[in-house]
């Protein structure tokens, strides 16, 4: 089974945002950088979720998700976020979300790395496509 210590978020855990599960984080992993993925981004609520790029649509063929790439620490922090996802082993299935390995390229150096990223695993077609693939703080209101 293919393991990383690395974590990409595109979402409340970003450095642009200081809520408590945001800052856990943030202690226990170094940012390494602005990073991608080939996907699409949704605004959820108050927060998104994040989709792999359909494969058999060329519409969104070029299509990015725009965030941070970060390297835990402890890997026992996955655990916590998690929970903070509702996606653990002790959450009610269906989840929401679904941790997975993807390719994801850092903007600086254009190196890809394979990291852990959370993606939304409903059917998004009612939820507002974030064209340019980047959740922001002022995104962050219900």
């Amino acid at each position: 089974m293919m393991r990383s210590d690395l974590l990409f978020v595109y979402g409340t855990l970003m450095n642009s945002f200081s809520h408590p599960n945001a800052m856990q984080f943030h202690a226990g992993a170094e940012y390494l950088g602005a990073a991608q993925m080939p996907g699409l981004l949704y605004r959820i609520s108050w927060y998104p979720g994040a989709t792999d790029r359909p494969s058999e649509s060329t519409q969104f063929l070029d299509s990015w998700v725009h965030g941070e790439l970060w390297r835990l620490n402890d890997m026992q922090l996955l655990e916590a976020i998690d929970q903070y996802e509702e996606c653990s082993p002790k959450d009610p299935s269906p989840h929401e979300y679904q941790r997975v390995l993807r390719p994801i390229q850092l903007i600086k150096t254009l190196e890809w790395q394979i990291a852990w990223v959370y993606l939304y695993q409903r059917d998004p077609q009612d939820l507002e496509h974030i064209m340019d693939g980047q959740f922001r703080v002022d995104h962050n209101k219900p």
